[in-house]
């Protein structure tokens, strides 16, 4: 068998069953097949905790429409119809969503920070013991 007819078949496979990419990884491994195989078209990035699910919605949005759409009965037609898939580039993040995902990740840590002051700060002014905050508030 084609080695990339394999890869799309566990590809699909791995989809309906909603594993992460090392998991993925570990169902190709008795096919010799093992990241980062060049030869493969629609190859994931190198994050193993990603659900193949997840990266199939982001970098393959035409396959991920046709899974959702169809039921499991129809896997076979869908494996013909990868074959005339073009690949789309995953290796590679452009550098808008480097930004976007950076800018994601400090709005989120910045949340968090503020949060947990602001929990911190009620949390020592309201004890019987304490007669006054030990933390001012920020102006």
């Amino acid at each position: 068998m084609d080695k990339q007819r394999i890869y799309d078949a566990m590809l699909i496979k791995a989809f309906r069953a909603d594993i992460t990419l090392a998991i993925l990884w570990v169902w190709l491994k008795p096919y010799n097949i093992s990241p980062p195989d060049f030869a493969l078209k629609r190859q994931p990035p190198k994050v193993f905790k990603m659900r193949v699910q997840i990266f199939v919605g982001w970098y393959l949005k035409p396959l991920a429409d046709r899974l959702w759409d169809t039921d499991r009965t129809h896997d076979i037609k869908t494996l013909d119809w990868m074959a005339k898939l073009e690949s789309q580039n995953t290796n590679r993040i452009n550098q808008n969503e480097k930004q976007n995902l950076r800018r994601l990740h400090y709005a989120d840590r910045g949340r968090g920070q503020v949060i947990g002051e602001n929990a911190e700060r009620q949390n020592a002014s309201n004890q019987w013991h304490i007669t006054k905050s030990t933390k001012k508030p920020k102006r």
